[in-house]
């Protein structure tokens, strides 16, 4: 079974705008979160912001289609009731945002582990992601498999989640988004000085052209259709 597709919607909000709070930033989040979780084939939605630029945020929507992400984004729902909440959001003031300040992306996100934690399942745990680009099959049917069932076993792994993206990134087609969950980010850190992850690095560099926009996300918070527990 394929898995649902998710929307990635990026926005730049600056980190003094508290989305979780009951100020202004955090009743117009509340909204547009209302307007996502009523809008046609919703399932699940989970955000966060860039650890190490907080300014960045990430609005994760799964639906099962991107059909259905597509129409969603042309609806008049999107144009004339989210985008606004969004506009204001980002520049604090209403007029609309330079092109920059949003994109969307599109990913086939599943979960690889027993009981992943990657994917808004673990508000405040830092979450690994990394885009790794011009991907092969190579990578699809062996390098990033094998990743999976490495790293899963690591000290301070809470779960590993990836897929592919739908749209081009730096000019590559063909790339693939992974989300690792970790304990801490000095976990993280750590174990890339060990030997174990010496001898094994190897495998990340096999059926692909490099890696970009590495770094962690911190989901805080997330809504689910009732009926669609389980789903990524």
């Amino acid at each position: 079974m394929d898995p649902p597709v998710t929307q990635i919607i990026y926005l730049v909000i600056p980190p003094s705008s508290d989305l979780s709070g009951n100020g202004d930033a955090g009743r117009l989040w509340t909204k547009a979160q209302d307007i996502i979780e009523q809008s046609a084939g919703f399932q699940r939605l989970y955000w966060g912001r860039r650890l190490e630029e907080p300014e960045n945020v990430q609005l994760h929507i799964v639906r099962k289609t991107l059909q259905q992400h597509q129409d969603f984004l042309q609806s008049s729902t999107y144009t004339n009731q989210l985008l606004p909440i969004f506009n204001i959001l980002i520049t604090q003031s209403p007029p609309s945002p330079s092109s920059s300040n949003i994109s969307i992306r599109h990913a086939s996100l599943r979960e690889f582990t027993p009981n992943c934690k990657a994917l808004g399942r673990a508000p405040g745990m830092p979450v690994g992601t990394a885009i790794y680009l011009s991907t092969t099959s190579t990578w699809d049917e062996g390098a990033w498999p094998l990743w999976t069932h490495v790293v899963r076993h690591v000290d301070g792994c809470e779960g590993v989640s990836g897929g592919k993206l739908l749209e081009e990134v730096e000019g590559h087609e063909r790339n693939y988004l992974v989300y690792v969950a970790w304990e801490s980010v000095k976990k993280h850190d750590d174990y890339h000085h060990t030997k174990h992850f010496a001898n094994r690095r190897v495998i990340l560099a096999l059926g692909n052209k490099g890696w970009t926009e590495y770094g962690h996300v911190v989901f805080q918070g997330g809504r689910e259709r009732e009926g669609e527990k389980g789903m990524l």
